[in-house]
């Protein structure tokens, strides 16, 4: 049975056909600029402590300060204790963002064993608060992000659904996997087809949409209102511009140059350091770096060499000496290479 979901307080709101996914560590502000740059909609902050925001956390306090005059932006919270929520949204809505997301599908133990991201699906009874207090705080747009369970035996994303519509929720967003199958195995479509279904509010789709057609395939097949776009965008954020364009036209656009693919990694190198200073901006950037670089033919010394310099200068000319070497496309080569061995007959 679905409770009585009360009209939505902000109805002029509609998620895009698709949406940068908030994932903690990786999801930053030089992130999500790169992606609206290549067409991305909508963005989602990183993971945030709601006791963090309220107790002003030095780490929060950073990611928070990143958001300042950025939209539009939609900020993802987690914990369990309705008064902090409560203040958190209050918080978040004095900065100026443009809605509120609580994360109930984070896998991550050291969330997990605070009753936190998926653990808070485990207590339905506590959710019922927490819900209703977020919805107090604010009149800004206000969704969930879920998982399906915690694992097969606990497929609760119904009774999850109802408290979320009941208690005034505008939209969910679904990762169709469990907390036990964490990014591996293939997502589960049917079960987002069968939320869709059974509830009145939109519901975004997430998992294993990684180009064009598996996004369209994903729209078609659930019938979902959105879908959202998280691995896959991991050193492509150019996915957004591939997708859009093949949702519009039914086409599929011609691969990244090399030359674009180069520009982009710097450019996003330079936005890292802007907004995190010199030494942390590129430190956390060399996880980005080798996601821009995976592919590439030969790229371990490249990326050993790239993990030695710790100033922004070095690193861009590491790059710079790298590229002069090349004489063609390392991404295409790569490519032709793996498909040659793969086709080559047994010895």
């Amino acid at each position: 049975m679905v409770f009585v979901h009360p009209l939505s307080i902000q109805p002029s709101f509609q998620y895009p056909l698709v949406m940068l996914a908030p994932i903690a560590g990786v999801t930053d502000r030089a992130t999500r600029e790169i992606a609206r740059s290549f067409g991305c909609p909508l963005t989602f902050t990183e993971l945030i402590s709601a006791r963090g925001i309220c107790e002003i956390n030095r780490g929060t306090n950073t990611m928070l300060n990143e958001c300042e005059g950025e939209h539009p932006l939609i900020a993802q919270v987690f914990g369990c204790e309705p008064k902090y929520l409560h203040d958190a949204v209050r918080i978040l809505e004095d900065m100026g963002v443009d809605g509120i997301d609580l994360n109930l599908g984070c896998p991550a133990k050291k969330v997990f064993k605070n009753r936190g991201g998926c653990a808070l699906t485990l207590y339905p009874g506590e959710l019922v608060y927490i819900i209703q207090a977020m919805r107090k705080a604010t009149d800004l747009h206000f969704s969930a992000k879920i998982r399906a369970g915690v694992d097969l035996l606990s497929l609760n994303y119904r009774l999850i659904g109802d408290i979320l519509e009941g208690e005034g929720c505008d939209a969910i967003i679904f990762h169709a996997r469990t907390r036990k199958m964490g990014f591996t195995g293939v997502a589960r479509w049917d079960w987002i087809a069968d939320l869709k279904e059974y509830l009145t509010i939109p519901v975004i789709g997430n998992g294993d949409v990684v180009d064009g057609p598996s996004a369209k395939r994903m729209l078609d097949e659930t019938g979902c209102d959105g879908v959202m776009i998280g691995r896959a965008s991991y050193g492509a954020p150019w996915i957004f511009r591939e997708v859009l364009h093949y949702l519009e036209t039914g086409e599929q656009m011609e691969r990244v140059h090399f030359e674009e693919r180069f520009n982009i990694m710097i450019r996003h190198l330079q936005l890292a350091v802007e907004y995190k200073g010199p030494r942390r901006g590129v430190l956390e950037m060399r996880k980005q770096l080798g996601w821009y670089l995976k592919g590439c033919r030969n790229v371990r010394p490249l990326r050993y060499a790239i993990n030695r310099q710790e100033t922004l200068e070095k690193v861009i000319n590491t790059l710079h000496l790298w590229r002069e070497t090349l004489t063609d496309d390392p991404f295409v080569r790569a490519e032709t290479e793996s498909q040659e061995v793969s086709v080559s007959p047994a010895s």
